[in-house]
């Protein structure tokens, strides 16, 4: 019985680790959804100009290491650079086919973020603001929302608790079944008797 129980202890630091991956995820999802600003900082985009020459709707559909999968769609636009330089912007799937259409073959001016694949935070076409940068903000508002929701929903919080007590009970335990292994061995070692050789 002891040495089952010894080996199982030895992996409690699995579920220690499980159970503050959990609720650390939690965490940084309620962090998120209550932060200021969603998305990119707005000093943190590039301003970009050119004429959309086409555009199409992407579906990308990935497995989960937990299993499922998860599907994101977005909207891409193909632009022409004043230089002469071509680009694919980004656009969420929240802003609207409808808006973005009107858009081909026209000049437009872009605010996007560089480091997330060019996602565009805000048109302007002919002066007029098509898609406002605090509209992108709310859609990834809400998007950050329901991340927390699903990363702190009751069963969610419980199983990582669960997973980060047992993971303590069991580092405790394992920690008394080697003071008393180290215990037992001490005593088990014969102590010469004077003068005998060992």
């Amino acid at each position: 019985m002891s040495e089952w129980l010894y080996q199982v202890t030895g992996k409690a630091w699995l579920a220690l680790l499980f159970g503050i991956g959990i609720l650390g995820w939690a965490g940084y999802a309620q962090w998120k959804a209550s932060a200021d600003t969603h998305g990119t900082a707005v000093e943190d985009l590039v301003v970009r100009s050119g004429s959309i020459t086409g555009g199409s709707e992407v579906t990308e559909t990935s497995k989960r290491r937990r299993g499922g999968t998860t599907t994101r769609r977005y909207f891409v636009l193909d632009a022409k650079l004043a230089n002469g330089g071509t680009e694919k912007w980004r656009v969420d799937n929240a802003v609207g086919r409808s808006k973005l259409e009107p858009l081909i073959d026209e000049a437009i001016e872009v605010r996007l973020d560089p480091s997330d694949n060019n996602m565009v935070y805000e048109i302007k076409h002919k002066g007029r603001t098509v898609v406002s940068l605090a509209d992108v903000q709310k859609i990834m508002e809400s998007k950050d929302k329901v991340a927390a929701t699903m990363a702190s929903d009751k069963v969610t919080l419980v199983l990582g608790l669960i997973a980060l007590l047992l993971g303590i009970v069991g580092l405790v335990i394992r920690q008394r079944l080697n003071k008393g292994l180290a215990a037992a061995q001490a005593a088990a070692v014969p102590t010469p008797a004077i003068g005998e050789k060992t």
